[in-house]
């Protein structure tokens, strides 16, 4: 018996080295060229609302993806499905060459948005692959360890791109990205199921306002899945949906600096958002944060929003660019743990069949959310002419209205479910 038990630890651990390299190496190569396409259509355009339109388009092909489909906890198996979209995702990367030698940014930038839905079906299979490929007491911990390689690819590419971005081409670019595609399919071919409980091969797909229903249910269920459910889409979309328009403007517009700090600014954010996960996962593996009382979740979740809203806003106050880097660096760091620690309640919270669906209408809850917040700030920045404490200011603010109300309903909700519990054993 501890054989065994030793032998699912162990292959849980190459499965979580493999996978979270396979994410890592996807992501760099994608975040890369990210990078080098959002500087060219800024030096091109010099609009801060075709560049947003530019950054809102990466985040709108997961929620076109859940209106076809959210419950991806059946049919392929996850690990098949994982290598088999990042090979497509290879091929269609590589058609973007064309249109890159005629420089067709409009093309280009439909092809990653067809590119896209695949990518986020491969994002949630991530999710839904979890609970089969690791130790179900390590679950939460191992999940969000892998999702850090997420982070770590976007590090690596932003470091790369301090050095490469002005002599490495944008068919360049495209090459290495559809590479490192490939490159993580191999790796993910690797990977081997350890959960006794085979994956479900077949299921019904119900329509849009079916999965709505039954996602809504599991959150009044359960009102701490309600409050982690809201943490990913608010943090992604006011902050990485506001800073990732900022990046390719603000290091110009306010410092006179070149396309190496904005690449610069990636590094910061990568190092941060890598910090942030990592520093989670750690978190979580030593103080348990889920087995304890859930006002625990709720302190982290307050005290780090009110701190990240507070950096985000000294990021762009001060006239130092010194101290603005370390205060944008704070602030991502600190979205990025509360993002993790949302995830992980989903992970954690959510009923094992529904994982991925919950997941899923989530995330594609927060995407559509950071594709209107980009568009917002393009719009206030070429509004107030590149304003950015009125701008950034506009957007804490009513991301902290919105915390504290969604606290507010928690304990609303969780005081009524409480108290209906009583009722009934009063009852009985």
């Amino acid at each position: 018996m501890d054989k065994l038990k030793e032998n699912i630890d162990w292959r849980g651990r190459v499965n979580l080295i493999l996978g979270a390299a396979a994410f890592t190496i996807s992501s760099a190569g994608s975040v890369l060229l990210h990078i080098v396409l959002a500087i060219a259509i800024y030096e091109e355009t010099g609009s801060g609302l075709t560049t947003a339109m530019f950054v809102s388009l990466q985040w709108l092909p997961v929620f076109i993806v859940i209106l076809y489909r959210s419950d991806w906890d059946f049919g392929m198996e996850p690990r098949r499905r994982w290598y088999l979209l990042d090979v497509t995702s290879a091929g269609l990367t590589l058609l973007i060459i064309p249109f890159v030698l005629d420089s067709n940014y409009l093309a280009i930038v439909l092809l990653l948005l067809l590119r896209g839905l695949f990518d986020h079906v491969s994002r949630i299979t991530k999710t839904v692959i979890a609970p089969y490929i690791f130790p179900e007491k390590k679950l939460s911990y191992y999940a969000s360890f892998m999702q850090s390689g997420y982070h770590l690819g976007i590090a690596a590419a932003s470091v790369a791109g301090v050095f490469l971005v002005s002599s490495v081409s944008l068919k360049a670019a495209v090459i290495i990205d559809s590479a490192t595609f490939l490159v993580s399919a191999a790796l993910v071919y690797l990977i081997r199921n350890i959960s006794d409980d085979k994956f479900p091969s077949s299921g019904k797909r119900h329509p849009i306002g079916r999965r709505c229903i039954e996602y809504l249910s599991c959150l009044r269920k359960d009102p701490r899945l309600f409050f982690c459910c809201m943490l990913p889409p608010l943090t992604a979309a006011f902050f990485q949906g506001t800073y990732s328009v900022l990046q390719p403007i603000f290091p110009g517009e306010q410092f006179s600096l070149g396309a190496s700090a904005v690449s610069a600014s990636y590094v910061m954010a990568s190092i941060a958002i890598v910090a942030g996960s990592s520093g989670f996962a750690l978190f979580c593996k030593y103080f348990r944060i889920f087995d304890r009382d859930f006002s625990a979740v709720i302190l982290v979740a307050l005290g780090g929003s009110i701190f990240a809203c507070g950096s985000y806003m000294a990021s762009v106050y001060t006239g130092s660019v010194i101290a603005s880097a370390v205060f944008f660096t704070t602030m991502v760091f600190l979205f990025e743990f509360v993002w993790m620690l949302g995830y992980s309640g989903i992970v954690t919270l959510s009923p094992k069949q529904r994982v991925g669906s919950v997941f899923a209408i989530t995330f594609a809850v927060g995407c559509l959310l950071g594709s209107v917040m980009a568009l917002g700030v393009g719009g206030i920045l070429d509004i107030l002419g590149n304003n950015f404490v009125y701008t950034v200011g506009i957007f804490m603010i009513t991301y902290s209205a919105l915390i504290i109300a969604i606290y507010a309903l928690y304990r609303r909700w969780s005081f009524s479910l409480e108290r209906g519990q009583l009722s009934g054993v009063s009852a009985g």
